[in-house]
This record gives structure tokens, C-alpha cells and sequence, in this order.
């Protein structure tokens, strides 16, 4: 799936020293921390959206994308480096 593939992503990110977190749907959360776990990265952060988003018009995913900028930006600047 798409949130397996960014989470390796973003731990490889963290791994070269950016901060990086993974924004993922509801649907998709334990995923997307299995993954994290698998990968020896457990403490990767998620910023969660909304499930479905595929189907959402552009003002909606306008909004949550307002919606999450705060979640996202604390995240990343609360260590969300992973790497080691």
C-alpha cells in the first residue's frame, strides 16, 4: 500500500538526518505503525487524516490539510528524526 511505501520513506529520510514523519488516513494507522515497528523505527511519528481522502474535492482536502499543518509542523519539530 501507499502508507507502507511512505513509511519506509520517511525512515530512510530520518536515517540521513531529516526530519520526517509520515501523514497517513485513519484507515491506515496500524499499518502504518506495523511497518514503522518492522523496520526497527516504532517511534516514527504519523500525522492522521481523515479516511476516505481518495474521494475528497479539492476544497475538502484544502481543509484538512489546514486541519493538520499545526499536527505536522509540532511533529517535526519535536525530534521526529528516526534515524540512527
Amino acid at each position: 500500500s501507499c502508507t507502507s511505501w511512505s513509511v519506509h520513506d520517511s525512515i530512510e529520510a530520518a536515517k540521513r538526518g531529516a526530519a520526517a514523519l509520515t501523514v497517513c488516513t485513519t484507515a491506515f494507522v496500524v499499518l502504518g505503525r506495523a511497518q514503522a515497528k518492522s523496520l526497527g523505527h516504532p517511534e516514527l511519528p504519523l500525522a492522521v487524516i481523515p479516511h476516505p481522502f481518495g474521494i475528497c474535492t479539492r476544497e475538502q482536502v484544502r481543509d484538512i490539510a489546514s486541519g493538520c499543518v499545526d499536527e505536522i509542523s509540532q511533529l517535526l519539530q519535536s525530534g521526529a528524526k528516526t534515524g540512527g
